[in-house]
């Protein structure tokens, strides 16, 4: 059956149906998959000079919590990436949280003390908010860094125990008390963290407090140092 698929009905269908960017509707081609090069190549870059880049390293910095961060892009509301967020966190389309990663694993690749991290930790999310959407979305974004990195991704180490509500429309400090002791670690896996550098991802960072909430029980666990990256980072 998988061979009829993929040599028979996936080319007719294809004919028929011809695939298009979920953003702007142009046929792709066989090497385009689900967004267009033009859509993709449009999301805004960002590095460690760039001021929004400064401004959240300058609070993890104050924490003294988080050792360093790394992200690949800058996300703008309305812009190309938040269709690409909104597509990968409340549409399903998860093969795009599979080709930021990768977009982060290759900067991740010459970065050594990024490449150095022993395991990769995907925000968890709450079992009735992972329910509800039916997978966590910074788990794909995992498969595509472990795609390019080979580091391993680590999903049991610690768990969301308290349920927050949405940190959208919260300033800094409503943030950080929403989640304050919302992560928990496993103590049945508790030895797994002992002397390791976890590198905690998500899809896009604004203030950090979730991360650092996170951060601050592997490292009382033990953890040797926290890492971050992200696909975007909020203005």
């Amino acid at each position: 059956m998988s061979i009829f698929r993929r040599y028979i009905f996936n080319p007719i269908r294809d004919f028929i149906y011809p695939p298009v960017c979920f953003i702007c509707n142009q046929v792709l081609s066989d090497s385009q998959s689900r967004v267009c090069f033009s859509c993709w190549n449009n999301f805004t870059p960002v590095n460690s000079n760039h001021p929004t880049w400064l401004e959240l390293k300058s609070k993890f910095d104050a924490e003294s919590i988080v050792k360093d961060i790394l992200s690949c892009y800058l996300f703008e509301k309305e812009g190309k990436l938040q269709e690409v967020i909104h597509l990968l966190k409340y549409r399903g389309v998860k093969s795009v949280g599979i080709m930021l990663g990768e977009d982060i694993g290759r900067k991740i690749s010459v970065n050594n003390l990024f490449a150095g991290a022993d395991y990769l930790i995907p925000v968890p999310l709450h079992k009735l908010k992972q329910r509800e959407r039916g997978y966590n979305q910074s788990e794909f974004i995992c498969k595509g860094i472990s795609k390019i990195t080979d580091i391993p991704i680590n999903t049991t180490v610690v768990n969301r125990t308290k349920y927050t509500q949405s940190q959208t429309q919260l300033n800094l400090v409503e943030r950080k008390e929403n989640v304050g002791d919302a992560f928990k670690i496993n103590e049945k896996v508790r030895h797994l963290v002992q002397g390791k550098t976890f590198l905690i991802v998500d899809d896009v960072i604004t203030t950090g407090a979730t991360i650092n909430s996170c951060a601050k029980e592997l490292l009382a666990a033990g953890a040797s140092s926290i890492l971050v990256a992200s696909a975007a980072l909020a203005q």
